[in-house]
């Protein structure tokens, strides 16, 4: 693996695990990781919005567009 493909992997992971913990994750980080999140990664995505969208009583419409994009990507 390349400089470029490494530091790639490391910015999704590090944007995942935000995405992850944060209540309300930030769009601007979201649509930032959904540009350049390596392919492997994807799945490991799609998991951190899934737990989210499980979470919520009342899912945002945007989260479930946004995991609806992903799968076409997948």
């Amino acid at each position: 693996m390349n400089d470029k493909q490494e530091a790639q992997v490391v910015l999704a992971r590090l944007l995942i695990d935000k995405i992850r913990t944060d209540h309300y994750p930030s769009s601007t980080q979201m649509d930032l990781l959904e540009g350049m999140i390596p392919r492997a990664l994807a799945s490991e995505y799609f998991d951190a919005l899934l737990e989210k969208v499980a979470a919520d009583q009342w899912p945002s419409v945007s989260m479930l567009a946004r995991m609806s994009r992903l799968t076409q990507e997948m």
